[in-house]
């Protein structure tokens, strides 16, 4: 019997966001991840996977800090199983060393990523700013808006405020485009690490509804949709401090044969631009 076919998974408790990143090495090169989190189709939340590849890269080169990070999701992975994830590196240079990860359970391989890590470097600069949005402390919660009519919409470990929730809730929106401020409830250690691993899981919230919301209002979609993440891009630009408030501006480009493509930047709470994101997602009515 493999390790891994002796490790019996949990269900993540919802409570503290960096139980989903702690890895059991097994071997070098190696990493078992038992803790899940169940997504609306019953299969594992993509942001789990997305944050669990980035944690397997960092473990090889530790003193390097995030770049980019591309992922195919090839299959739902199941909560029932554990995760084994495996990293090849592929190129190691003064200034970039770039990392193949795959995670499988079984013989059925559920995720492959890319990864490159990054020295500092110095050089131009310019990014873009969101100056002209409000802040979250002039939105509301979505969980107490309409006397909490609307909690049922957030995970219990993140405060959600929409700006112009009203575009989106109960009608169309009038264009593919939203935009929001995410924070998390607890507070995290001070590990940069960390940090990028719980933006790679975040990236993969409430994105898609950039797509999904000018076709579906957002009360209806849950019920009359099935959406599954089938690939997914994030770019760091700068460390991250992710139990801070972070504005997510999504614009969905492309709906077209049965794929929904989304654009994101997101911003702390100064409005630097710290991340880019691009995910494709398969989307169709419920049978």
């Amino acid at each position: 019997m493999t390790a891994a076919a002796a490790v019996r998974p949990r269900n993540w408790s919802q409570e503290r966001l960096a139980e989903l990143f702690v890895l059991e090495r097994e071997a070098p090169g190696s990493f078992l991840a038992s803790t899940h989190d169940t997504n609306l189709n019953g299969r594992v939340f993509g942001g789990q996977l997305l944050g669990q590849a980035l944690a397997v890269a960092q473990r090889y080169s530790p003193e390097l800090m995030p770049a980019t990070l591309h992922c195919l999701f090839l299959q739902g992975a199941r909560t029932d199983q554990p995760l084994d994830y495996r990293v090849t590196p592929l190129q190691k240079g003064k200034r970039f060393t770039s990392l193949h990860v795959s995670g499988q359970q079984g013989e059925r391989r559920i995720v492959d990523a890319q990864v490159t890590l990054q020295a500092p470097i110095s050089g131009f600069f310019h990014m873009e700013t969101a100056t002209e949005l409000p802040g979250p402390e002039q939105l509301l919660s979505l969980d107490v808006v309409e006397d909490g009519h609307w909690a049922r919409f957030v995970r219990p470990f993140v405060e959600l405020r929409i700006v112009e929730p009203q575009h989106y809730l109960r009608q169309c929106a009038e264009a593919p485009a939203i935009a929001y401020w995410l924070k998390l409830r607890e507070s995290l250690p001070s590990s940069p690490a960390l940090h990028a691993q719980i933006l790679a899981y975040l990236s993969d919230y409430w994105i898609n509804s950039a797509a999904i919301s000018y076709h579906v209002p957002i009360e209806q979609a849950r019920e009359r949709l099935f959406v599954s993440s089938l690939n997914h891009s994030l770019w760091f630009h700068r460390p991250i401090v992710a139990d801070d408030w972070l504005l997510f501006v999504c614009e969905s480009p492309s709906m077209q044969r049965g794929r929904g493509l989304t654009q994101a930047r997101v911003f702390d709470q100064s409005r630097n631009l710290v991340a880019s994101i691009a995910q494709d997602c398969l989307v169709g009515e419920r049978e």
